[in-house]
């Protein structure tokens, strides 16, 4: 395949960000989203590109596991909604953050934060968070997958429901105007469905792509959750459904 300049320089984007949103690729290189995608499109026919929901990212290879992938997916973005979750939460606050690709990312956000009690599911956020500036971080038991080694099933939900948090951090897959907040995965909805009593307040961190995208379970309305932090306003209808005083953006 011979590319042109500007898939050389797609390239050269993805080589330092891993991963990059179609319309970022669009006004980096001052030409319109469909120039993009049929650049995208020929540089996957030949496997040097992989496309992706509302981006593009390298290939993988067979051993690179799907929950790295995921964390690989919009990555500046998700970066920029978890600083700005982590500018929201003060030391000494007591904090339950599940396993989502994003939350991953709040819980490197609050490196410096200190006197942090942290419950999570999650082995990504417990190794960023424990042994550091006085934090507390309890850990879920229950069964690991082998995805992304986080805890989940009854063991899990038991064990964090016997926590009163201030707030807790929710990744998302999904919002729709429709049907709320959903995720494609039964023992992460059964989660997170189960530690909402539990906290003061609901942080849903959750970029522009997961609006209006399928979902499969459901995890609550839109009545639940009090912060929708994300990186674009959603569409017309989602704010009608949260309310725009409950939307920052990054």
């Amino acid at each position: 395949m011979k590319q042109t300049k500007r898939q050389l320089a797609i390239m050269n984007m993805l080589q330092v960000e891993k991963s990059c949103g179609i319309i970022d690729l669009a006004k980096k290189l001052g030409v319109s989203d469909e120039t993009i995608r049929r650049d995208i499109k020929e540089m996957a026919k030949f496997g040097a590109v992989e496309k992706i929901h509302g981006g593009v990212m390298l290939p993988n290879t067979a051993l690179e596991a799907p929950f790295l992938r995921r964390l690989e997916v919009q990555r500046p973005v998700k970066k920029r909604i978890a600083e700005l979750a982590a500018s929201l939460i003060l030391d000494g606050e007591t904090l339950l953050i599940d396993n989502g690709s994003t939350s991953c990312y709040v819980a490197k956000a609050l490196s410096s934060h200190r006197n942090l009690t942290v419950v999570t599911n999650s082995t990504e956020v417990a190794r960023d968070l424990c042994a550091r500036n006085n934090n507390k971080v309890y850990m879920a038991g229950g069964e690991l997958r082998a995805d992304d080694s986080a805890a989940y099933g009854p063991t899990a939900v038991n064990f964090a429901k016997q926590f009163a948090t201030e707030r807790v951090i929710l990744s998302i897959a999904a919002i729709s105007a429709e049907q709320g907040f959903l995720d494609c995965d039964l023992g992460e909805a059964e989660f997170k469905r189960a530690i909402l009593p539990q906290t003061a307040s609901v942080i849903v961190v959750a970029d522009h792509t997961k609006f209006n995208r399928p979902g499969v379970v459901k995890v609550c309305d839109f009545g639940a959750v009090d912060l929708l932090l994300t990186d674009q306003l959603p569409p017309q209808s989602i704010i009608d459904k949260i309310g725009r005083d409950r939307i920052l953006i990054a």
